[in-house]
């Protein structure tokens, strides 16, 4: 209008839609100081989860007391259950079920010890985990979102990584 004195215009801001469903969030393509660029919405990538903010972050917890006892369990699980069938088909005692026994024991520790070193970080024995927030943390596939209630976005991944 003539007369106005001349505003200047709001730059252009780039506003993304927000991610749907709870476990939905945008990954980090790249950081420049402070400034971060995100992907689009999806599926975070293992080892990670989303923020308040829909952003996947990676998982920098350490386990606490009933994760390492799950963790245990699970481990502890196939020699259980090689030792269980050593028994049931070796009949009689002999001295080839103790050989198998102990070969099974060495067996489930060299995998165990190489799982832990091929995870992330690779090439160490520590273990990176998320905390679990709610119960729905353990059905992330229950959460999946049907923006139109005909197509559902898969979203699901390990919220309570590495459980």
């Amino acid at each position: 209008f003539p007369g106005n004195t001349a505003r200047a215009l709001p730059a252009a801001v780039d506003i993304q839609p927000a991610c749907l469903g709870l476990y939905c969030g945008r990954t980090v393509l790249s950081v420049n100081g402070s400034v971060e660029t995100y992907g689009d919405c999806g599926v975070c990538p293992r080892g990670q989860r989303t923020d308040d903010n829909k952003i996947c972050r990676e998982c920098m917890g350490s386990p606490d007391r009933y994760d390492w006892l799950y963790l245990g369990f699970m481990a502890m699980l196939p020699l259980v259950l090689h030792w269980f069938f050593i028994e049931w088909y070796s009949g009689k005692k002999s001295s080839s079920a103790v050989l198998q026994h102990l070969t099974a024991l060495l067996e489930c520790s060299v995998a165990a010890v190489v799982t832990l070193l091929l995870s992330d970080p690779v090439g160490s024995l520590h273990i990176r985990s998320c905390r679990v927030k709610k119960l729905s943390d353990w059905y992330t596939m229950l959460y999946n979102p049907s923006p139109d209630y005909v197509t559902t976005v898969h979203c699901t991944h390990e919220a309570v990584y590495p459980l």
